[in-house]
C-alpha cells in the first residue's frame, strides 16, 4: 500500500504549516516525522487520516480505496474510554481479539495490576501505553501514531518503541516523535 503526498499545503489564520509537501509513505518503510513543536506534524497526519483537508495539493492512496482504507490512530489527547479498564477499552477497537490475547498484549506494557484498573484512575503513562496497544490490535491497513511517547521515562518509551516495531505486521505506519527511538526502524521525515 502506498500514500502519496503532492504539493500538499495548508495554513491556518494566514500562516502556512505545511508548504508544498511531497512524499510517498509505502507499507514496507515505516516513517517517523520530526520537527519542532508547531511546524505541522499533527495536522500532516490529520490530514492523511481525513480529519482535515490540505489546503491545495493531492493526497491519493494506491492498493486501497479512501473509503475501505482502515486507519488505527493513536492522538495526542487521550481517547479513551475513563470508566471501562484497559482490557475493555482495547475490546472496543479491536473485537474480534481474545480477551487472553488482549491481556497478553497490554502486560507487555502496563503493570497486570493495571489490566482491569478503570482508565480514570490510571496514569496519564500507563493510559497512553492501553492506546498503543488498542490502535495495534485494531484491524487497520495504516497505523498513525502522534506523539506516542509523550508521558513516558525513557525505560517505558523504549519498550513501546519494540512493542510498536515487533507488531506493526504489513500495515503502513506513520508516527510524530520528538524522540530518536523510532530512526531504529523508521525512516525519517523532517518537517
Amino acid at each position: 500500500m502506498k500514500i502519496k503526498l503532492t504539493n500538499i499545503v495548508k495554513a491556518y489564520n494566514g500562516k502556512t504549516v505545511i508548504d508544498g509537501l511531497s512524499y510517498e509513505f509505502l507499507s514496507e518503510s515505516p516513517v517517523v516525522i520530526m520537527g519542532e513543536s508547531g511546524i505541522g506534524k499533527t495536522t500532516l497526519l490529520r490530514i492523511i487520516t481525513g480529519l482535515e483537508t490540505a489546503d491545495s495539493g493531492s493526497l491519493t492512496l494506491e492498493g486501497l480505496s479512501r473509503e475501505a482504507c482502515r486507519f488505527a490512530p493513536v492522538f495526542q489527547d487521550t481517547r479513551l474510554i475513563g470508566n471501562l479498564d484497559a482490557v475493555a477499552n482495547v475490546k472496543l477497537a479491536a473485537r474480534d481479539v481474545s480477551d487472553d490475547v488482549i491481556c497478553e498484549h497490554l502486560k507487555s506494557l502496563i503493570p497486570e495490576s493495571e489490566l482491569h484498573k478503570k482508565v480514570r484512575d490510571m496514569s496519564g503513562g500507563t493510559a497512553r501505553r492501553v492506546e498503543i496497544v488498542r490502535a495495534v490490535l485494531a484491524p487497520s491497513d495504516v497505523l498513525i501514531m502522534d506523539e506516542p511517547l509523550t508521558g513516558l521515562d525513557e525505560d517505558n518509551a523504549v519498550k513501546v518503541v519494540d512493542y510498536i516495531h515487533k507488531n506493526i505486521g504489513s500495515r503502513l505506519f506513520i508516527a510524530s516523535s520528538h524522540s530518536d527511538l523510532f530512526e531504529s526502524f523508521c525512516t525519517k521525515l523532517s518537517l
